[in-house]
């Protein structure tokens, strides 16, 4: 296992190593918000179902002194003979919880697999959702199924709008917009105005953030009871996870004012180079003047103007009704899974075929319900 070291860890101890997690993150072959302390310890305090989780430290030698992967697993409620691990992704995630060391990735991609083997035997692979198609930590793992003659399986293949830097177009994004909407954009902006002062403004204090849950729960989520604010695990870990990056520097809360009224916001994570356009809400008495698009029209124009952000990751469904109109790039994702052990893994393409069969369950019952309820998709 080339000296790495696995542990599992609780809460109380990863808080304890949270030098060690940050420097981690800091050196991470992909940087990830939502595998981050902030993030994570949030969720296993406040939502997560901890019983089925469990936070992994690979250490680089048994001296501790160095950490090259930190990963969160969920593993099957019944442990079958063909189930997968899955390296968690929340619903609050954008991304699954996996860092890895640029400088050490396979050797901590391989501890992990080996542990797994060692400590989950009737375990049958490990599943990575929601990876960049062509990221580094996708190409890392696949080339050590290769190197180890291990079976894998990519599924699931979808993007999400992503607002890249400016690059070549004078312009940025807007640049690539139909001049007609832009115009019909204008004129709701202007048209706004009359209404009493507009402003925009960018903060991440506490003031804001409760804002935001309000505002939220004022909305459709409100009413559906989808809401952050409405289940109280998820107000405190929204609560304590912003607040403990906005200690950082690592938080953006963008507000659309009307008369000091805020009208729209947008909260917005950073990474190292990258950033996650994590939640948004409006008021929808104002719907006529869209003044979410309106706000990320201005937080966007913002984002391109940052020579430290490369990108901001959407964090959308696919064919979201109101970012894919504004950012025309695409972040292509996949899921993968990989076998643990060489062969045939007929087990896997087992647990591949239900998994999909599940998939295409949900996805049915969604159709069904979501209009039921008069849901929206933003």
């Amino acid at each position: 296992m080339s000296g790495a070291r696995v542990e599992v860890v609780d809460p109380k101890r990863a808080a304890a190593h949270d030098g060690a997690w940050r420097d981690l993150s800091a050196r991470a072959l992909e940087a990830n918000v939502f595998a981050e302390p902030d993030f994570i310890l949030g969720a296993m305090r406040h939502f997560a179902r901890v019983d089925r989780l469990r936070l992994l430290f690979v250490w680089r030698d048994e001296s501790e002194e160095q950490l090259i992967g930190a990963v969160v697993l969920e593993f099957p409620r019944i442990p079958v003979g063909f189930g997968a691990a899955r390296i968690w992704q929340s619903d609050q995630a954008g991304l699954a919880a996996l860092l890895l060391d640029r400088e050490a990735t396979e050797p901590a991609l391989a501890a992990v697999l080996d542990w797994l083997v060692e400590a989950r035997p009737r375990t049958i692979g490990l599943m990575l959702p929601s990876a960049d198609a062509s990221g580094p930590t996708l190409a890392a793992l696949l080339a050590l199924g290769l190197r180890r003659r291990l079976q894998s399986h990519q599924f699931g293949q979808r993007s999400r709008a992503v607002l890249m830097a400016v690059g070549k177009l004078a312009r940025g994004f807007e640049g690539a917009l139909p001049k007609k909407r832009l115009k019909e954009w204008a004129r709701q902006i202007r048209r706004l105005k009359e209404r009493g002062e507009i402003g925009f403004r960018t903060v991440s204090d506490e003031a804001a953030i409760e804002k935001f849950l309000a505002l939220e729960a004022r909305g459709w989520k409100g009413a559906q009871h989808t809401a952050l604010g409405a289940d109280a695990g998820l107000a405190a870990f929204t609560r304590s996870m912003l607040a403990g990056l906005a200690r950082r520097g690592r938080l953006a809360v963008h507000l659309l004012e009307l008369d000091g009224e805020a009208l729209a916001i947008g909260v917005v994570l950073r990474a190292g180079e990258r950033a996650f356009y994590w939640k948004t809400a409006y008021d929808e008495t104002y719907a006529e003047y869209s003044p979410g698009l309106q706000l990320t029209l201005e937080l966007s124009r913002m984002q391109q103007r940052d020579p430290a952000i490369a990108a901001t990751d959407s964090c959308a469904i696919e064919g979201h009704p109101m970012i894919d109109r504004l950012w025309t790039a695409r972040l292509a994702l996949v899921d993968c899974v990989v076998a643990l052990r060489p062969g045939p893994a007929l087990g896997l393409r087992v647990w591949l075929a239900a998994e999909m069969a599940r998939r295409r369950l949900r996805e049915a019952a969604k159709r069904l319900i979501n209009p039921l309820r008069g849901r929206k998709r933003s």
